[in-house]
């Protein structure tokens, strides 16, 4: 009886005679198809990985009020946590809209610290997204909703950026793909595209920290 292992082999073996044999009767044009066929579909590899032991928040921080409701930040957010927790990437999530509640309160005219918020919600890290801007769906100019972020991973214990290594952040842009039909035709699909860009982004957010396919990937 051939076992599990055995078949694993030999499928593995096998695999690599048909790309021998397709390479020396073909040429070196089969080579993408041949390395996908025995690979995989490509990926794209995490940007950072969150420190799986501690408790994260995200925050959605738009400090020149360019998203224009509030139900498109809170789609983020709950997108953002969605995808973190599918995929068990920290220890626990505070609710976002904690932390987007404290800042929105914040009585020192906009003062208090990233890492303030993280503790004032009792979050170890804070996964931080500030928009850079947001560019409405246009039904004139046939235009998709796209957003720009700049992320940073914040220790809320010791007040220090944990990833990336420029305190400026990882610029994210993520624009709702157009398809034939889809283009917001009036004021209800506008605002339906949106929150479908506002789920988009904050499905990109979660994946700078986990590996995935190209074809899953949301921001350009």
């Amino acid at each position: 009886m051939t076992s599990r292992t055995d078949r694993r082999l030999i499928r593995s073996a096998l695999c690599a005679v048909l790309a021998v044999c397709t390479l020396a009767s073909a040429g070196c044009n089969y080579l993408g198809p041949v390395i996908f066929f025995i690979e995989g579909p490509p990926k794209v590899e995490a940007e950072f990985k969150l420190p799986k032991e501690r408790t994260a928040v995200v925050l959605i921080d738009d400090p020149r009020s360019q998203i224009p409701r509030r139900a498109i930040r809170v789609a983020m957010i709950e997108a953002a946590e969605k995808d973190i927790l599918r995929k068990s990437l920290v220890k626990d999530l505070v609710s976002g809209q904690s932390a987007l509640r404290v800042a929105q309160s914040d009585q020192t005219a906009g003062q208090m610290s990233v890492a303030e918020i993280g503790r004032a919600v009792e979050s170890e890290v804070v996964i931080w997204a500030t928009v850079d801007s947001f560019t409405r769906a246009d039904v004139t100019r046939s235009q998709e909703p796209e957003v720009a972020f700049r992320v940073r991973v914040v220790d809320a214990t010791n007040n220090e950026i944990l990833w990336p290594g420029d305190s400026a952040g990882h610029r994210l842009v993520v624009t709702l793909t157009p398809r034939i039909g889809t283009v917001a035709s009036d004021a209800g699909a506008s605002t339906a595209s949106e929150l479908k860009l506002a789920q988009n982004a904050g499905q990109a957010i979660g994946q700078l920290f986990y590996q995935h396919l190209v074809r899953e990937h949301m921001a350009e």
